[in-house]
């Protein structure tokens, strides 16, 4: 059966579960999302939105734009600019310059950007959308604390949990501003079948159909509720149903098909720069010998790693497992270690950044 055939059956349009970021289908987080729309409403400077790969910091960015950009005036980076002359770019095309001002070169420079910004928004309040923040540098997150303190703009800034550390370590005065902290983990149970069928719906079938309740909860299961990893492993179940013409997927089919091993094997897709530190060399034994076996593979749950370690140093498996866990989230903070959901568990790798310190060594 081919896939488009596969689709017409169930009344599909479309892939329901293509990667596509679609704000109207955001699903779950009803207490964060509350949480920022009373930022909002409040007129409150900052609000941190922190959460790892794929947790729906994009959705969710995207959700409150469409939300209130009829009633306000909301603009959207998906990616900060790395160099504070950039931000002025920015800006100056967030508010453009009048004619007359292009034409008598009344061009502001970026410390006169933050009265340029009051003039051009007159009374107005700008929603500011800060995506993937984690990749932009210390100076430019001042320059943004400055234009909060100064300017009637509401900002939302989005990015991976090093981000707050990096924030709290190093920017104080940024850290101060920060009203409003949202953190997004991951879908619950329900929350998992509300998104499997509200995307089905979309595409234009029905409820869940062709996924039987227990194979919707050993996707959950699998995906551990991340929202992106749930719709990879859906495209690939009916894929592979379209495949072997099976036209209901139950919990037994998602065991057999819903192996990850390909993906073991891929790259790091995360890249920031890490919390600096004067040299791996510098962190404490255990912090570095987990990074030592990293950097000799791609990706490893916390078991494989504590095997590695040497488990006979702990009281037992769980303390081992347990000690692990811990230094990766270390780790994690301080951008040396990234993450992603792989069936049940977490596997972990370095990050490039981490990783070309070895290569280079």
């Amino acid at each position: 059966m081919k896939v488009h055939e596969y689709f017409t059956r169930f009344g599909w349009k479309r892939n329901p579960f293509s990667l596509t970021v679609s704000p109207e289908l955001f699903i779950g987080y009803a207490e964060q999302r509350n949480a920022i729309i009373s930022h909002i409403l409040e007129e409150q400077k900052i609000c941190l939105v922190s959460g790892p790969t794929g947790a729906g910091k994009t959705t969710l960015l995207l959700w409150i734009k469409k939300r209130f950009e009829d009633k306000m005036k909301v603009h959207y980076i998906p990616k900060p600019p790395k160099k504070s002359k950039e931000l002025l770019a920015l800006f100056l095309e967030i508010l453009p310059l009048s004619f007359f001002e292009r034409l008598l070169r009344k061009r502001p420079s970026l410390f006169q950007l933050p009265e340029y910004v009051r003039r051009k928004l007159n009374g107005e309040r700008l929603l500011l959308l800060v995506d993937e923040a984690h990749e932009t540098n210390k100076d430019v997150l001042e320059w943004l604390r400055v234009l909060a303190d100064q300017t009637p703009i509401t900002m939302i800034i989005a990015g991976l949990p090093v981000l707050e550390y990096r924030i709290r370590e190093r920017l104080e005065t940024f850290d101060q501003r920060i009203t409003t902290r949202v953190f997004l983990e991951h879908l619950s149970e329900e929350e998992t079948c509300e998104l499997i069928k509200a995307r089905i719906e979309w595409a234009g079938g029905k409820d869940t159909i062709p996924f039987t309740r227990g194979a919707l909860r050993e996707i959950y299961l699998k995906t551990n509720g991340f929202p992106r990893e749930v719709l990879k492993l859906c495209d690939k179940l009916i894929h592979k149903a379209a495949e072997k013409e099976i036209e209901v997927i139950t919990e037994e089919f998602v065991r057999e098909h819903s192996g990850f091993g390909e993906e073991l094997q891929e790259e790091p897709k995360v890249t920031f720069e890490p919390i600096p530190r004067t040299s791996i060399d510098e962190l404490p034994p255990k912090q570095r010998k987990v990074l030592e076996i990293l950097s000799k593979h791609t990706w490893m749950t916390p078991t494989q790693i504590a095997e590695q370690m040497g488990m006979y140093a702990y009281k037992s498996k769980h303390h081992a497992i347990r000690s692990i866990n811990n230094i990766l989230k270390r780790l994690m903070l301080e951008g040396y270690v990234q993450r992603e959901a792989r069936g049940k568990a977490f596997v972990y790798a370095l990050t490039p950044k981490a990783r070309a310190y070895f290569v280079e060594k």
